[in-house]
């Protein structure tokens, strides 16, 4: 496993993409720090804290269709510096003013330029590595998330303590600007395979040539729709957490506070695990598996009855969804047709989003009729069935892929792909 990373990270092009991600997303969570801070300082309520996070999830849930028709063009590097730039200029912005309304309108036009430039970068990755390799750096990006948020979320906190939030805006604009020289950077992409798509207008919400791409491959459309049903169930346990850690448990802040850092040094180590996975066969099984193991997990940590227990099934929960991440994505990546991976990255991420705006509602609803342990149970439950009913639809979806080239007279693979 280590050989085949140490090939990736021999080409320059993979370097600069992971220096770029790892810096853009510390910055990304020390200005989210900031702003939260600085909305709960205006004293506006929770209100104003939902307008927030809807300000920042709202652009990429919108601009789905267009995000994932730019990503897809045949070299996408002035667009990856077009929106990083604005990126610096919005948080910048940020850095001068502290009203709720600019506050609210800034992140706007910050969100939508990482909306339209985020699928871009990730459908780089498989035009500058040999094929079948971009797993394994999508495995590396989301390790390097898992240190890079967490540590630019503790730096985001100090800075606004002891400088105010503008000064972890303003490191927020230099990731930014340093993000726009990592896209001046990066070589040449390989030419895109010519494809009907260029010619088709972008009409309505959702990217057409991704729901294509995901038409023609049924096995990885199964595991797309899982993803977002497991999104709503992680996400919604979010809500509650901290009563279920604290007022269930007795656990103390501190202690609250290990078990999300446990949770978080578990997902980097499942990512980086996931690149021990390289066939597709591997990859679909341990997605399918480690869906229902998330699932047992949340259930396990609803019934915990101390704190040790709940904070082994953060260990599992979090290893399970590193593993998750990285390999439905590194699947995208190495088995869709090129020339479509933006589409497609557009598409999930603009879904999942939605499905984490769900998620919040729903938690807060079950939270306070039937209490956090309860929410927790009932998470992991629908994430078990979740992973049984996607196990059965993808081993349908090969049987009739089967069928019809048998009927065909085509042959097929000699084991079965999912």
């Amino acid at each position: 496993m280590l050989r085949n990373y140490r090939e990736v990270l021999a080409l320059g092009g993979v370097r600069v993409l992971l220096l770029a991600a790892a810096v853009s997303i510390a910055g990304d969570s020390a200005a989210m720090v900031a702003l939260l801070l600085r909305v709960h300082d205006a004293g506006a309520g929770p209100w104003a804290v939902s307008a927030l996070l809807l300000a920042f999830g709202l652009p990429v849930v919108l601009l789905m269709g267009p995000a994932g028709t730019l990503a897809d063009r045949p070299d996408p590097r002035r667009l990856l510096a077009a929106t990083a730039s604005v990126q610096a200029l919005a948080a910048l912005g940020l850095a001068l003013v502290d009203g709720l309304v600019a506050t609210f309108v800034l992140v706007l036009v910050l969100q939508t330029a990482f909306a339209l430039g985020s699928p871009a970068w990730t459908a780089l990755v498989p035009r500058l590595v040999p094929d079948g390799s971009a797993g394994r750096v999508v495995a590396l990006q989301q390790a390097l998330r898992g240190v890079a948020a967490p540590l630019g979320a503790g730096v985001g906190g100090l800075l606004v303590q002891w400088h105010g939030p503008a000064t972890a805006l303003l490191l927020d604009a230099l990731t930014f600007v340093l993000l726009a020289g990592g896209a001046a950077l990066v070589p040449r992409p390989r030419p895109l395979p010519a494809t009907d798509d260029a010619q088709v207008p972008v009409r309505g919400l959702l990217p057409r040539a991704g729901i294509r791409a995901l038409r023609a491959d049924p096995a990885l459309g199964v595991l797309v729709l899982a993803l977002l049903p497991m999104v709503v169930t992680i996400e919604s346990v979010n809500v509650v957490e901290v009563f279920l850690v604290r007022d269930v448990l007795g656990a103390g802040a501190a202690q609250f506070g290990a078990a999300e850092a446990v949770h978080g040094v578990a997902a980097v180590l499942g990512a980086v695990a996931a690149g021990a996975a390289s066939t597709r066969r591997a990859r679909i099984r341990v997605v399918l598996w480690a869906i229902g193991l998330v699932g047992l997990g949340q259930v396990a940590q609803g019934l915990a009855p101390s704190y040790p227990v709940y904070l082994a099934g953060s260990v599992g929960v979090g290893l399970m969804l590193g593993a998750v991440n990285a390999l439905v994505f590194g699947l995208l990546l190495d088995e869709l047709e090129p020339g479509r991976h933006g589409a497609v990255v557009a598409l999930v991420s603009g879904l999942s989003r939605a499905a984490g705006a769900l998620a919040l509602g729903l938690g807060g609803a079950v939270g306070s009729l039937a209490g956090a342990r309860t929410a927790y149970v009932v998470a992991g439950v629908a994430g078990l069935v979740v992973a049984l009913a996607a196990t059965l639809a993808v081993h349908r979806s090969v049987d009739g892929a089967s069928t019809a080239r048998a009927s065909r007279g085509t042959p097929g693979p000699s084991t079965l792909e999912a």
